[in-house]
């Protein structure tokens, strides 16, 4: 599906290109075979995933690819996209003059540009289950306003007809250090581990 690929590729980089809007640091598309049973979305690749070209790479990449091997999968089985696809930065100056770019969360507007080529790659992706990461994919596929509300369990979104089992992002773990929040995020990625385990349970 390399063209699948290109053709993907092309529509985000016209759409990258031509964005007038608050300031944005580089873009990616999504990484994985297509088709797939295992769709996860996040929400916008940082510095590293700009970098490198591909989404989840970094810090909280790592973190994602440690629980992905814990529950016996590895990032070639499955395909990870994100809501938005450019880098959303915010640019500071500092009192010597120098600036710093740090990431910023998407605008809905930002998403909004992204959601057909989105459901385009859902759409060929065709995914079994569509695991969310973070509240910005969670809003756009469910009708939850925070990840708090609903992590953990398997939703069915009618009208993509498609199951949604929404996960906190890798990140809340740099943030949550904890061990409950730790216990918690981990027993999320064991419940994953028996939907998948279980196809007859979605």
């Amino acid at each position: 599906m390399k063209n699948t690929e290109k053709i993907l590729s092309e529509k985000i980089k016209n759409i990258c290109n031509n964005y007038k809007g608050s300031p944005t640091g580089g873009y990616i598309s999504g990484d994985g075979p297509i088709p797939c049973d295992i769709l996860f979305i996040g929400e916008a690749p940082g510095k590293t995933e700009v970098e490198q070209g591909k989404p989840f790479v970094g810090m909280a990449g790592k973190t994602f690819e440690k629980y992905l091997n814990l529950i016996n999968l590895e990032r070639k089985m499955v395909r990870i996209t994100n809501s938005c696809f450019f880098r959303p930065i915010k640019i500071k100056k500092g009192k010597n003059g120098r600036e710093t770019v740090s990431n910023r969360t998407p605008k809905i507007s930002e998403i909004k540009l992204f959601s057909d080529i989105l459901n385009e790659e859902i759409r060929l992706v065709n995914p079994k289950i569509i695991i969310t990461l973070g509240n910005t994919p969670l809003k756009i596929f469910t009708k939850f306003s925070s990840i708090g509300e609903c992590h953990g369990n398997i939703y069915f979104n009618k009208k993509l007809k498609k199951y949604i089992f929404p996960m906190y992002h890798p990140s809340a773990l740099t943030y949550n250090r904890n061990e409950n929040f730790k216990a918690m995020y981990k027993t999320d990625w064991i419940k994953l581990k028996d939907i998948l385990n279980n196809p007859r349970s979605f």
